[in-house]
C-alpha cells in the first residue's frame, strides 16, 4: 500500500484513504478507532515526510526508532509522540509488533483552544521534547480520553464537534501535565550552557533553514563568535553546524522529491536556491544522485 506516497502529510491525506479503522466524520479532525500497523497507512515513513498539522501518536505495542527534525528518538509501548506543524519525520526502524493509535487535526480545528500564558514555557518544551514516556496508569488515562473522543466522534449527536473539541482540550492538558510531572520529578534533562546553545541552534535551524544556510548567520543570532559556536555544536552533537544545515536542507529536498509533484525548479525556489542547476549540484554533491535520479530510485 505504498503507491501513494506523500511528502507532505496532512489530515486530508490520511482521511482520503477511507480506512475502516479511521474516523473522519468532521473536517479538520481524524482519529484511529483501534490500533493500527504503520504499514496500513499509505504514507511511506521510511522516507522523510513533512507533517502539515498536529498529531498525537500513542504507541500501543512494540518499539521504533524515529527521527524528528534531525534528532533521533526511541519510541516504545506506552509512549506518546507529539508532532507539530512542519515537523520532518522519518521512521528509521521498528519492531514487527509496532502498533499505534493517533489523533490528527488542523490548526483551524484546534484554534478554539486557548492555553494560559503561564504554559508558554511548557509549549516551548514540547518543541524540543516531542516524545513523552508516562507511567502505565497515566498512559491509560490518556488513551481513555482518546477512546472517549472516538465514542463521541463516531456519533451524529447534536453538538458533537463542540464536545470533541472540549475532550481534545482535556487531552491537551493531560499531555501538558506530563511535562509538569516530569519536571517535578527531575526527569527533564537539565541542559548545560553548551547543550542550551546546541538546542537553540536546532530550534533556530528548523525555523530558518530554507532561507539561511550560513554558519555565520546562526552564530550571529546566538550572539556567539563563529569559532566558539562551531566548536560547541561539534562537541555536543559530533557534527559541525554546516553538516546540520546541509542535512536539514537535503532531508527536506528528499521529502519533496519522493512524494510531491513539485519540479526540481519549484523545489529549488522553495528552498531559496538561486537556480535549479545550483540546487541540483548541491543535492548531487551530498547524495551522489541528481534530484531526478533520487526521485526515480
Amino acid at each position: 500500500m505504498q503507491n501513494d506516497i506523500q511528502s507532505k502529510v496532512g489530515v486530508n491525506d490520511i482521511a482520503k484513504q477511507k480506512h475502516e479503522k479511521i474516523i473522519d466524520a468532521t473536517s479538520g479532525f481524524i482519529s484511529s478507532k483501534e490500533e493500527m500497523d504503520i504499514g496500513e497507512l499509505l504514507i511511506n515513513y521510511q522516507f522523510p515526510n513533512i507533517i502539515e498539522e498536529i498529531a498525537f501518536v500513542f504507541c500501543l505495542e512494540g518499539n521504533a526508532k524515529i527521527k524528528i527534525n534531525l534528532i533521533d528518538y526511541e519510541v516504545h509501548k506506552d509512549s506518546v509522540t507529539i508532532l507539530g506543524h512542519n515537523n520532518i519525520v522519518q521512521i528509521l526502524d521498528h519492531s514487527d509488533d509496532f502498533r499505534i493509535s493517533f489523533l490528527f487535526f488542523t490548526f483551524d480545528f484546534f484554534s478554539s483552544i486557548r492555553l494560559p500564558t503561564q504554559l508558554g514555557d511548557i509549549a516551548k518544551t514540547i518543541e524540543t521534547q516531542p516524545c513523552l514516556y508516562p507511567s502505565k496508569p497515566d498512559f491509560e488515562k490518556l488513551l481513555a480520553t482518546q477512546q472517549l473522543i472516538n465514542l463521541q466522534y463516531g456519533s451524529s449527536d447534536s453538538y458533537r464537534d463542540e464536545i470533541v473539541r472540549n475532550l481534545l482540550y482535556a487531552l491537551v492538558y493531560q499531555l501538558l501535565q506530563q511535562y509538569v510531572v516530569n519536571a517535578n520529578k527531575g526527569q527533564q534533562k537539565a541542559f548545560s550552557r553548551k547543550q542550551d546553545i546546541y538546542m537553540k541552534f536546532m530550534t533556530l535551524l528548523f525555523e530558518k533553514y530554507k532561507i539561511e544556510r550560513s554558519v555565520q548567520f546562526y552564530a550571529d543570532q546566538l550572539h556567539l563568535t563563529r569559532k566558539y559556536f562551531s566548536r560547541v555544536v561539534l562537541e555536543v552533537s559530533n557534527k559541525k553546524p554546516s553538516e546540520w544545515i546541509e542535512e536539514m536542507v537535503v532531508m527536506t529536498a528528499k521529502a519533496l522529491l519522493k512524494g510531491s509533484d513539485m519540479t526540481a525548479a519549484q523545489i529549488a525556489d522553495d528552498l531559496n536556491f538561486s537556480s535549479s542547476s545550483f540546487f541540483g549540484a548541491y543535492f548531487k554533491k551530498r547524495v551522489n544522485l541528481s534530484p531526478l535520479q533520487y526521485r526515480e530510485l
